[in-house]
C-alpha cells in the first residue's frame, strides 16, 4: 500500500504516561491534517479474555482522545499478539503510514543495551522512517536544530540513506520550525588518510590534503548541494555515541537523523546498537531510517 504523507503509526504503552502520543499531538497542533492511528498490541491474552481486553483498551483510547484534543484524526487499531515488535512492524509495512513513532524504554544499565527489548526490536526493523521519543517535554528546552548524522566516508555508504534522511529532516523542518544542520561522523576504526570513499568529491584530485580538510570538504559538498548554509555542518571523529551526543549539547538539538544499514561500520561489532547509545545520551529525539524501508518505499 502507498503512503500518505500525513498518516502517522503511534505504538502505545501500557499505563498513562505517553510520550510518543505527546509528541504525535504536537505535531498535529502545528499541522492539523496529520492522521495518528494509535496501535495497542496487546500480548498477554486468550481466547477467553479477548473481548473484554478489548473493551478496556478502547475505554483507555477514549481517555486518550479527551487528554489530546488537537489531534483531529485519531483511530485505535487493536492487534493481538504475542510478538509486539513484529506486529506493530507488520502494521506499519501493511497500514500505508509515512512516520513511526515510539516511546523509549529506559535503560538502567549498559547490558539494556545489548538486550532485545521492544523499542530496540522496532529500531532494528521498522519498515518506514521511525521516530524514537524519551521525554515528549523535553522540546520546549531545545533549539531548532535537527541534526542529519552521516559518515560520508563509511566503507559500505549508501547515498539513498542521505537523501532520505535529508528530505525527511526537510520535512521535519518546513512544517515543525527546525533548521536543518549537518555532521559528517567518522568513526577511528580502520580509517587511513585515503581509505574512505573521496571519489564523490572533485575538490580532493591532485592535491596534498589532511583528513580534516577530506571530510570537511566532502560535508561542504553535500550543504551546497542541498543549499544549506556551511555554518550549519560539522566534522567529529571518534566513536558517534560520544562525538554526537557531545554536538547535540552543544546545539541544543531537538531531533537525530541518523540511517541504519546491516553493514554499517559505526560502531564495528555493536553497529546495531549505535542509535540506541545515541539515544540514550541525547535530549532529542532519534529519527531513524534503514535500508528495510527505504526498499519498501521502492517496491
Amino acid at each position: 500500500m502507498a503512503s500518505n504523507d500525513n498518516r502517522f503509526a503511534v505504538l502505545l504503552k501500557p499505563g498513562e504516561v505517553q510520550p510518543a502520543i505527546e509528541r504525535a499531538a504536537q505535531y498535529c497542533h502545528l499541522a492539523p491534517e496529520i492522521e495518528v492511528t494509535a496501535v495497542r498490541v496487546v500480548n498477554d491474552f486468550d481466547d477467553s479474555s479477548r473481548d473484554d481486553i478489548a473493551v478496556r483498551v478502547k475505554s483507555e483510547f477514549e481517555g486518550l482522545k479527551r487528554a489530546f484534543p488537537g489531534i483531529k484524526h485519531f483511530e485505535l487499531k487493536i492487534i493481538f499478539s504475542k510478538e509486539v515488535p513484529e506486529a506493530f512492524c507488520r502494521e506499519c509495512a501493511e497500514g500505508g503510514y509515512a512516520l513511526a513513532i515510539i516511546s523509549a524504554n529506559r535503560r538502567n544499565t549498559l547490558k539494556d543495551l545489548f538486550v532485545s527489548t521492544i523499542d530496540s526490536e522496532v529500531m532494528r526493523n521498522c519498515p518506514v522512517p521511525l521516530l524514537v521519543v524519551k521525554e515528549a517535554g523535553s522540546q520546549s528546552q531545545l533549539g531548532k536544530a535537527i541534526l542529519i548524522a552521516i559518515d560520508f566516508q563509511e566503507s559500505s555508504h549508501n547515498h539513498e540513506l542521505d537523501e532520505a534522511l535529508f528530505k525527511s529532516a526537510k520535512s521535519f523542518a518546513g512544517r515543525f520550525n527546525g533548521e536543518i544542520h549537518v555532521v559528517n561522523c567518522v568513526s577511528p576504526l580502520n580509517r587511513g588518510l585515503m581509505s574512505g570513499d573521496t571519489g564523490m568529491s572533485k575538490m580532493l584530485s591532485g592535491s596534498s590534503v589532511t583528513r580534516v580538510d577530506i571530510n570537511e570538504r566532502i560535508v561542504e559538498e553535500f550543504a551546497k548541494e542541498h543549499g544549506l548554509p556551511l555554518d550549519h555542518t560539522y566534522v567529529v571523529e571518534g566513536r558517534v555515541d560520544e562525538e554526537i551526543p557531545r554536538l547535540c549539547e552543544r546545539l541544543g538539538a531537538r531531533m537525530v537523523c541518523m540511517g541504519t544499514n546491516p553493514k554499517s561500520s559505526f560502531l564495528g561489532s555493536i553497529n546495531s546498537s549505535a542509535s540506541e547509545l545515541v539515544l540514550e545520551q541525547i535530549r532529542g529525539d532519534v529519527f531513524i531510517v534503514n535500508s528495510a524501508s527505504l526498499k519498501k518505499q521502492a517496491e
